[in-house]
């Protein structure tokens, strides 16, 4: 006897569970939600930073101006959105020294415009539709910045920016992941910063929360699904703590590279079991720097390894200096040391004191196994949408194989959306 059962399942508190949950709530479904965490948000984690009262996002955060879905969810939950800090500065680290009037040397000046000018026309052409990232598919990054030339200062900027967009082992990671960022803008690496345009005031794990609560579904925390049987009319959900949960259909909204670790009866297709996998690449930290002596709106980056692009946020409560930065976790660099963290942040702000920091290991949570998608060179196909689609009673979603620009919120809404409509398509054709 299931301990709960409703007309959907959806495995997974995200933004693609809680979109899921939306549109089946405006259709009569009844949903339950089941999270492993103790927590709604997946990938979004909002919460108070070290042990001060503001609250700060250690997952994602940042909506371009182009994502309609997570707005119109934010409108419909009351939440405000707070406007980037415009670059009032810039800093750059060339690998070996901090520059602040340019991101080379004079002597170098010109092959990094060269090198760089080639990247904008990739990703301008990739803008227009071009099919250049399918050709930069299955190169890695590191190719990619052999074939166009870079040096080194190159080289520390492209790479800094590949932290907040490929963010996986340039080695291994495709190319295609940076210039698809490169094209949110003029094509420039700095171009990037367009899409970072807002971040949600109350936190992004909030309004996943409110997502859920005014769908009307059951949400149900600390319940890690462990395997998922469907049978001739019902799927049935057996969770880590000895529950189960049966519905008529199930949405799986849970990150690519937990997939493995459920077990599915009768088994997933083989593409979809070779993808799970196989896993993407994903492993920057993100990590949240509290200091004394550093200037609102401050961008730098570069420099090889370590903290590698940092932006001076806005000011805590206390008037403090309030700092993001990305890296790669490579084994180089531990975000959990303070000698570590200081280190990196006299790279970038020479005369700052640090005062606090903290970060989550995403590569190491059990329930994320990474950060956001990074397809690997070898297989960029794991996350093609058309490798998702429906399995009898399974309908899977995620950011991480959605249909438009994989790995942002937006993303991930928009494939919990497709995959609710597809259930609903199915029930009104079983009728």
């Amino acid at each position: 006897m299931a301990s709960e059962s409703c007309d959907v399942l959806i495995v997974g508190a995200g933004f693609a569970g809680a979109a899921a949950a939306s549109v089946l709530q405006l259709a009569g479904f009844r949903s339950i939600v089941l999270e492993a965490r103790d927590r709604a948000g997946g990938r979004a984690f909002t919460r108070r930073f070290a042990d001060i009262a503001d609250m700060m996002e250690f997952g994602g955060s940042w909506i371009a101006p182009g994502h309609q879905r997570i707005r119109h969810y934010a409108d419909k939950c009351g939440f405000l959105l707070r406007p980037a800090t415009p670059v009032q500065s810039r800093r750059w680290h060339d690998g070996v020294s901090l520059r602040e009037d340019a991101p080379a040397s004079p002597s170098e000046l010109k092959d990094y415009e060269t090198a760089r000018n080639r990247i904008i026309a990739d990703a301008r052409a990739y803008a227009q539709g071009a099919p250049i990232v399918s050709a930069l598919a299955d190169i890695s990054m590191t190719s990619y910045l052999h074939r166009i030339n870079a040096g080194r200062a190159l080289r520390a900027q492209a790479l800094a920016w590949w932290c907040i967009s490929g963010n996986g082992d340039p080695n291994e990671i495709a190319a295609g992941e940076f210039i698809s960022s490169c094209a949110h803008g003029d094509g420039s690496p700095e171009g990037m910063m367009h899409a970072l345009k807002h971040s949600f005031v109350l936190g992004a794990s909030e309004l996943v929360r409110r997502m859920i609560e005014s769908s009307g579904a059951v949400l149900r925390l600390n319940r890690e699904v462990t395997s998922i049987q469907q049978f001739r009319k019902h799927v049935l959900a057996s969770c880590a703590n000895g529950e189960t949960y049966e519905a008529k259909l199930a949405v799986v909204a849970v990150p690519l590279n937990v997939l493995s670790q459920i077990r599915f009866a009768p088994a997933l297709s083989r593409r979809k079991a070779e993808a799970a996998a196989k896993r993407h690449g994903g492993r920057s930290f993100k990590i949240w720097i509290k200091a004394e002596g550093a200037d609102p709106g401050t961008l730098a980056t570069g420099g090889t390894g370590g903290i590698q692009w940092a932006f001076v946020e806005r000011e805590a409560a206390d008037g403090h200096a309030l700092i993001v930065g990305f890296g790669l976790q490579d084994g180089s660099f531990d975000p959990s040391s303070k000698e570590a963290v200081a280190q990196g942040l006299k790279r970038f702000f020479p005369k700052a004191r640090l005062l606090a920091w903290d970060w989550h290991d995403w590569v190491a949570d059990p329930f994320s196994r990474g950060t956001w998608l990074a397809l690997p060179a070898s297989a960029p196909w794991i996350a093609e949408s058309r490798e998702w689609q429906a399995e009898d009673k399974l309908f899977f979603a995620s950011a991480d194989f959605a249909p438009e620009t994989p790995g942002w919120f937006e993303s991930a809404i928009r494939s919990g959306e497709a995959a609710a409509r597809g259930m609903i398509a199915m029930a009104l054709t079983a009728a």
